[in-house]
């Protein structure tokens, strides 16, 4: 089913989307509404940033914006057609489209694999011809900042911020046109985790790149997003620009997200030194 998006700029529309799972055994079945009824939309070549505490549903909503996850009820609409309702089958062109970056870069390398071999894998799968393999790979790790001299090691021997970098080069192979960045920067040092957040935004401006950016971390998302989304129990309740949201939230958990971000920004100043 496809039709006219109501937004005629949006890359990427979300309307309704819904998602529960069934927990517990036998005997003790509980239903968890993981999502409900989420809304947004994201214009082509900008950041929405999906933020909120660990259980708010935003991963569980990345998953089935990068079908990963069959999502309940709700549409995905990617340009006019609402890719949530299409077959296994027509899903497949648009896999491409839709690229995921996971917090841990491993989950989506296999760690047996030279950093070679897991950039390349994607281009594999599509059954692409060796010679353009080995050139998409050697571009996109250079494209990232690393060297291609050294990606016959494994990708344990990577250190974190590398293995990040690696990802994000296994993504670009395929040419997507949306990264969704699922905690991409969490778990690295600030000073890693700040070149990693220039070398996606440097990323965007040059291939036009629309980004889902999912964190629980404002600091992050006040650097990259164009638009903030802050997810509780399942539902958006609060979305608006970045300085909007920054400078006067109005729903009370952005205020005390924004508020935790900062007592932690101050108590990591007074461990190491830093100023703020």
């Amino acid at each position: 089913m496809s039709r006219e998006p109501e937004s005629q700029n949006a890359f990427l529309r979300v309307s309704g989307l819904a998602k529960r799972y069934v927990r517990g055994g036998l005997w003790r079945e509980r239903v968890v509404e993981a999502v409900r009824g989420v809304d947004f939309e994201i214009a082509a070549g900008r950041t929405l940033a999906l933020v909120g505490e660990s259980g708010s549903g935003k991963s569980t909503v990345a998953r089935c914006v990068a079908l990963l996850e069959k999502s309940d009820a709700g549409q995905i609409w990617i340009g006019d057609t609402d890719i949530a309702s299409l077959s296994l089958s027509a899903l497949l062109p648009w896999r491409t489209q839709v690229q995921m970056v996971f917090q841990d870069a491993v989950t989506s390398m296999n760690p047996r694999f030279t950093a070679a071999e897991a950039v390349e894998e994607p281009l594999l799968i599509m059954g692409k011809d060796e010679a353009l393999r080995r050139e998409t790979v050697r571009s996109s790790v250079n494209e990232v900042g690393l060297s291609v001299d050294g990606i016959e090691r494994s990708v344990m021997q990577f250190s974190g911020g590398q293995r990040q970098r690696l990802a994000i080069a296994r993504a670009l192979t395929v040419r997507p046109k949306l990264l969704v960045l699922d905690e991409a920067l969490t778990g690295l040092d600030l000073s890693t985790q700040g070149q990693i957040a220039n070398l996606l935004l440097d990323l965007q401006a040059a291939h036009s790149l629309t980004y889902l950016l999912i964190s629980h971390d404002p600091a992050v998302v006040g650097r990259m997003a164009d638009v903030i989304a802050v997810m509780a129990g399942g539902r958006i309740v609060e979305m608006g620009s970045t300085a909007e949201m920054m400078t006067a939230p109005k729903h009370e958990e952005t205020i005390r997200l924004l508020r935790s971000a900062r007592a932690a920004q101050t108590n990591l100043a007074a461990i190491t030194g830093a100023s703020l």
